[in-house]
């Protein structure tokens, strides 16, 4: 978000910290033996103290109550331990949560840009530069704005911003899984805000990209969902490698156009399907994932982590695509739900996932944009 300055050669921008667990994700990359030796240090450490707590518990209580109470102390202790786990976690979880979506302040000018957490430091936009902001090999999250003043960087994403096609990145990727992230995003709004006016003063500015001009097709890629491992069995180890393997390439594109869309192969551009907007079916529904019978923290957990928005198109000539959307405010928490009354996918999750923007699009699109909840307006 925008913010007015008294100086009119100035703006002030609103911006958000990394989203939580992307600097565990470079830690993984860049150190996969260490951090795995790491965890697996954790688990152990784990088990050790919650497991001689668990018997001086059970020692003390034989001793005081004799052996007829074993059983019934034991269901107390299990899961009195359970929920005293799943509260702490849940209370460092809001915590660190709200810690990491403190706000600070972006001021910009037509030359340089200036960050309130690094007073002092100048960072000067002629020797700025652009780059995909994205997951390692996947999804596109937006476009990231590269600047360093001396010998530090900061890189400054812009959420859902798009640019035109054919414009030149001359910065690495950086993301979530990869070796770099962004040091602060803003919205695609306020991202656009900044390009324009560092590209006011220089029309041949590296930096004057435009978002696509109106009337061009958006292209939406369709990767395979993640969320298909939940109905492979337990030794299906071939299908789960395959399905990671190709998690991070687009299976099928959507081109959206003013008034028609096309679905092709992302990689040869061959036409698989094509029809008017008027054509498509557009149906809202809601994953969930369940599994054994009656309810336990487990199977609540589990159900409320795969909850996922799904949109199911349907096409003249084709199967129905159904197609969700995992992206989120930022740690667990998702950024876009239904409202409630849509039907429910129980234990049928979606052959496809897309990128927040690409959601964006194609719910807008399909006129699903008002039933649409977004929990992403206060961040």
């Amino acid at each position: 978000m925008s913010i007015s300055n008294p100086s009119a050669a100035s703006r002030r921008f609103e911006a958000n910290t990394p989203f939580w667990g992307s600097g565990w994700a470079r830690a993984w990359q860049k150190h996969p033996a260490t951090s795995y030796l790491l965890m697996v240090v954790g688990i152990l450490a784990f088990t050790a103290v919650a497991g001689g707590l668990y018997m001086a518990a059970q020692s003390s209580v034989m001793r005081h109550s004799g052996p007829d109470a074993t059983e019934l102390t034991d269901k107390v202790i299990r899961y009195g331990f359970v929920a005293l786990l799943l509260g702490g976690f849940g209370a460092w979880y809001k915590w660190r949560h709200r810690s990491g979506h403190r706000k600070f302040f972006i001021d910009v000018t037509s030359d340089a840009l200036t960050v309130s957490k690094r007073p002092g430091d100048v960072y000067p936009l002629s020797d700025a530069k652009l780059g995909a902001w994205g997951v390692s090999g996947g999804m596109t999250m937006g476009v990231a704005l590269h600047l360093h003043c001396g010998g530090r960087r900061f890189v400054l994403g812009g959420r859902d911003y798009r640019v035109a096609a054919g414009t030149r990145f001359e910065a690495p990727d950086v993301g979530y899984g990869q070796s770099v992230d962004v040091d602060a995003w803003v919205t695609g709004t306020d991202f656009g805000e900044i390009l324009t006016m560092a590209g006011r003063q220089n029309s041949q500015s590296r930096l004057a990209a435009s978002p696509p001009a109106p009337g061009t097709p958006i292209r939406c890629l369709l990767f395979p969902s993640p969320l298909l491992i939940q109905q492979m069995g337990s030794f299906a180890f071939r299908k789960r490698q395959r399905l990671l393997h190709s998690a991070n390439q687009p299976r099928l594109a959507i081109d959206v156009g003013p008034d028609a869309i096309r679905v092709v192969d992302p990689n040869t551009n061959a036409l698989i399907a094509s029809a008017r907007v008027a054509e498509v079916t557009a149906v809202p529904e809601t994953y969930q994932y369940r599994y054994g019978w009656g309810w336990s923290w487990e199977q609540s957990m589990a159900s409320s982590l795969s909850k996922t928005p799904v949109l199911v198109l349907g096409l003249p000539g084709m199967q129905p695509l159904s197609i969700g959307c995992r992206d989120t405010v930022g740690g667990l928490d998702k950024r876009f739900s239904w409202p409630g009354n849509e039907r429910q996918r129980v234990n049928d999750p979606p052959d496809f996932s897309v990128s927040g923007a690409d959601w964006l699009t194609l719910v807008e699109k399909f006129g699903m944009a008002p039933y649409l909840q977004r929990h992403d307006q206060q961040v």
